[in-house]
């Protein structure tokens, strides 16, 4: 009888250990199962030059407004347009934070990529010359410092030079492939150079102590800085396109607000290996003159790009410009109110 009860509890244990491992095994399949479904989506940023406009996309990185909208985004520096393009094209990089250059680059290759944001429509660009340079006439034989030919910067050049009556063939201006801004600041400081259009103040202090000034500024339609996707990840991936989209719109957002300047010019400062927070503050102060709060990618700014780098690419005349820009994200967002969230959560 004795053998009999022992028995049974050892039958009786079993059971209950045999629950409660079948009970343990389903909370954590069900935990793994709820971490992979919340799992966050990778998509890789590609931005062909650094400066305070990139200034969204630190923030969404550092304060983590990708992961608040679902993402894990990796960052990545392409020092040229025709390297973002094809990135984009491969889909090695899913999102370009950059301008029209590249939409319509691609265009001419036969590459289809949108526009999706525009959070510059209005460009600003600083002329920028040695001192022995003190007029437009004098720019007549001297080297002008571009990131690459058909580039934004090429861009600000050609619109610089037409603002002051120059044109490159006639007044023998040539045009010198540098690099990006910061390497033709150093080319300007230590006269490879004789003259460059900067699209940030950035690097003026620092130039000015050195005897460059400012000839003249420029502020042209352009389209020059939104986010880009290929056309496929709109129709594949529009879940991923929406929630970038949100991510650096909030981050615009919260560059925009005076309350965060510090924290903005502390991150310029930190990504551009700055000493001075002069640059980074002159930075943030064309971002708030700069930056659109509904930003929609502007026709306009593509056209004007359009005209001129047909110059370079012919086959771009052909271009309808309209289809290289998607707004129906944008719109989706305006009318879902948020921006208004936004400009509550960020308003003074």
């Amino acid at each position: 009888m004795a053998h009999f009860s022992t028995s049974a509890n050892r039958c009786l244990e079993f059971r209950l250990c045999l629950v409660f491992a079948i009970a343990v095994y389903t909370v954590l399949a069900n935990a793994g199962a709820t971490q992979a479904a919340s799992a966050p989506t990778r998509v890789v940023i590609g931005y062909p030059s650094p400066g305070p406009r990139v200034a969204p996309l630190w923030i969404a990185q550092e304060l983590d407004f990708f992961g608040k909208y679902g993402l894990s985004a990796q960052l990545v520096l392409v020092r040229n347009n025709q390297m973002l393009t094809a990135g984009l094209a491969t889909g090695d990089i899913d999102v370009g934070y950059t301008g029209g250059t590249t939409v319509l680059g691609a265009a001419a290759a036969g590459v289809e990529l949108k526009m999706v944001a525009g959070f510059v429509s209005q460009g600003r660009g600083y002329l920028l010359v040695r001192p022995e340079i003190k007029k437009a006439a004098d720019l007549a034989g001297k080297r002008i410092g571009v990131q690459s030919i058909g580039g934004t910067l090429w861009m600000y050049v050609i619109l610089t030079l037409e603002q002051l009556g120059l044109n490159t063939t006639r007044d023998r201006i040539r045009l010198l492939v540098i690099a990006d801004q910061a390497t033709i600041a150093q080319s300007l400081e230590s006269q490879v150079i004789d003259a460059a259009v900067l699209t940030s103040r950035t690097y003026i202090p620092g130039l000015k102590q050195k005897g460059v000034s400012m000839l003249t500024e420029v502020r042209p339609p352009m389209a020059a800085t939104g986010i880009v996707v290929r056309k496929i990840s709109l129709q594949k991936n529009p879940e991923m396109v929406e929630n970038v989209m949100k991510a650096l719109i909030e981050a615009q957002y919260y560059v925009l607000a005076p309350s965060n300047k510090p924290q903005v010019v502390k991150t310029i400062m930190s990504r551009l290996k700055l000493s001075d927070p002069t640059p980074a503050e002159e930075g943030q102060a064309d971002l708030i003159k700069e930056f659109d709060p509904k930003p929609y990618p502007s026709v306009e700014g593509m056209k004007n790009m359009q005209r001129l780098l047909q110059t370079q690419n012919p086959r771009l005349a052909d271009v309808n410009v309209a289809n290289l820009i998607d707004i129906t994200f944008i719109r989706k967002l305006e009318e879902s109110g948020f921006f208004s969230q936004l400009q509550a959560r960020y308003r003074e």
